[in-house]
Order: structure tokens, then sequence, then C-alpha cells
């Protein structure tokens, strides 16, 4: 799904206003700027132990500027995203389309993500194969699936998640001479919230700077054992994780910050980060630019309705309506009215207010 250029109208009492665009502070990320074509890679210096990032994660707002041109890079990992039928255990996955290998190449150690790209909707994650998460159980399907990123993300955009997994705790036995250790049976509960609370520049090594909005979420993990193996789990802990994920145009995640681990919900400005992930090269490039206009934008006034029309693009088939009350306000005032297949909507909400602008998005 790609961000496509925009057709804006507004709708009102005494008339209609039509123009071919219109400025704005901030940029959307939409698909076609993230990772989800079968090929595509990336390799991001990493940290292999805690780093202070004080002062580098901004503040809300913007425009601001975030410089990640310097930083840990004890570790490189190298994301390349493959066909299904190269993941392991891909029967527990049915709805993924393509996975993300990481591999920290001074190891070789992998991990899998499983995945899919859904029109107007966003991208959808199905679980996680990762040895290192659990030695004994590394396949973790998630039931729901998430939809961890939207279709289209802009400033102030807000979402959350919630599913649960199923993993193995290992507990190590204190006496050699027992045996070693034995697994029990445990079931996470995921929550996260996000909020893009934050837009401006972003500079990283090797890729140079560019447009970027930041993501803030905050996840949870509910943790239950069933120490009987019985069936019956027992809620056993609660822990906090904060990321601060720096979308950028044409790159995706650019970026990650990720706290470390905790019983009570990080700051906004924690000191240390568990996971400093920063991009120097792609072979994605800046294909996230490329525009198809939206033509024919119209809008017929009825008593209590407002019917708006356009002309379908080629290589678009879905498009989302948003509209707005107030351009002045934050990110634009931008609502979602529909999303539709169709070339045309009906707004019954017109009465709502006085005027009402429109915007149509081409999604891909």
């Amino acid at each position: 799904m790609k961000r496509q250029a925009v057709f804006f109208g507004a709708a009102s009492a005494i008339g209609l206003v039509a123009g071919s665009g219109l400025a704005q502070a901030q940029i959307t990320i939409t698909a076609s700027d993230m990772f989800n074509q079968v090929g595509q890679y990336y390799r991001a210096y990493a940290n292999a132990t805690d780093f202070n990032v004080s002062g580098r994660l901004g503040s809300t707002g913007g425009p601001q500027a975030w410089d990640f041109t310097t930083g840990p890079q004890e570790l490189i990992y190298r994301f390349d995203y493959l066909a299904p039928s190269a993941a392991p255990d891909i029967e527990l996955f049915p709805g993924a389309t393509f996975v993300e290998r990481k591999t920290v190449e001074s190891t070789g150690a992998t991990a899998f993500m499983y995945l899919d790209q859904v029109a107007g909707k966003g991208r959808m994650n199905y679980g996680f194969y990762d040895p290192e998460f659990s030695s004994t159980f590394p396949a973790s399907p998630f039931v729901p699936p998430i939809n961890d990123f939207p279709a289209t993300i802009g400033y102030q955009d807000t979402w959350s998640v919630s599913t649960v997994f199923e993993t193995e705790i290992v507990v190590i036995d204190p006496d050699p001479e027992e045996g070693g250790g034995f697994g029990i049976p445990a079931r996470i509960t995921y929550t996260a919230s996000a909020v893009a609370d934050a837009y401006g520049i972003l500079n990283q090594p090797g890729i140079g700077f560019g447009e970027c909005l930041r993501v803030n979420e905050l996840t949870q993990y509910d943790i239950a054992v069933d120490i009987m193996g019985d069936g019956n789990y027992q809620s056993i802990d609660v822990q906090f994780v904060r990321n601060f994920y720096f979308l950028r145009k044409g790159y995706g995640i650019a970026v990650q910050v990720t706290s470390r681990q905790q019983a009570t919900p990080p700051p906004d400005n924690f000191a240390l980060a568990a996971g400093v992930v920063r991009m120097f090269e792609t072979n994605h490039g800046q294909g996230g630019n490329e525009e198809v206009q939206i033509k024919d934008f119209r809008i017929t006034l009825g008593k209590d309705s407002a019917l708006l029309q356009w002309t379908k693009a080629a290589g678009i088939a879905t498009y989302r309506v948003d509209y707005s009350t107030d351009l002045a306000a934050a990110g634009g005032g931008w609502r979602e009215l529909q999303t539709t297949t169709s070339n045309f909507v009906v707004d019954g909400a017109v009465k709502e207010s006085p005027t009402r602008f429109y915007r149509v998005v081409g999604l891909r």
C-alpha cells in the first residue's frame, strides 16, 4: 500500500472549494516505505550491552532533528525479507505471505517474524520463531495475529494491539546430578499501545538524513505459567518495555531504541537502552516518494449528506477518504471517514458541522 498524491476539497452550506494539495509540516509513512517485498534487505548496527541514550530521544512534537550517525556497533544485524518457504515451522503461521529473517552476522544466529501486508489495513504479524527467546519452544504463533503497523501513519496517529502466545520457561536444576532442568509451559499476553508523537529529520550512518516520524510504543507482557501441567495457568509476573521507532520515508524503521524491561512502565526519557538498532545499508532506496495522481475529485451536496466522487487511478485498488473540520488543528485534524474499493463515498454527517474538508488517499 502506497500513499498516493491526495486530492482535497471542502463542503459547506454556502458552496464548494477544491484544491490540488495542502502543505503539511509532517510526513505520512505508508507500506511502500516499509519492508514487505521478497528480496529486500537491510543491515544495522546494534549494541551488545546497555547503551546510554540520554538526550538522544528528543521530545514530543516537532520539527526536531535526531542524530544517530554515532552509536553502538558491537553487533551487526542483517534483516532479509523472504518467501515463507524459507522459514521453519511455516505451517504454524498459515496467514504469512513473507517472512523477516534476522541474522546476527558475528554468530550466524537467526530469528524469524511471519508477516503479511493487507491492502488498506497494514502489516499483519502472525508471530515469531526465535531459539534465543526459547530454545525448547522457539515457534510462537500469535492468537490472534496483530496489525502492528497501520497502512498509513501520520503525526499523532494512535493504535493498539493485543494477543496471546505460548512458550516454555526452562528451569535449571541446581543439582547437576538430577538431569539439568525441565520446562514449564508459559502463556504470555502481549498488549501494546503506540502513538506517532514527534516528527522531524533523522540522520543515520551510511544513508544520510531524511524526514521521519517517531513512534512511541509501550508494551506490556503478562506472564502466566502452568506449573502442574493440567492446563490451569497462574499469573506470576508483569513486565513493560518502551520502544521508539523512527520511521523514515523510503526506509521504514530506520532506527529503533528499546528500553530495558522492568516491572513498571519506563518513562519517555529513559536513560539506558537495552537495544539501539541503526540501519546503515539497504537495497530498499527511496521508493516511498513515487506518486500517482487521483483526479477529478468532486463534491455534490444533498440536504443532509455529501456525495464524494473521483476517477480511479491506474494500479490503485483501495482508497481512504479522510475529513477534517479544522485544518489548523494538530496534524490537520484529519480523521478517517471510510476505506473503499469504489470511487465514491457518501458522507451522511455533513449536517454535524458547517464546513468539512476532505482528502482521498490511494493505497496499494
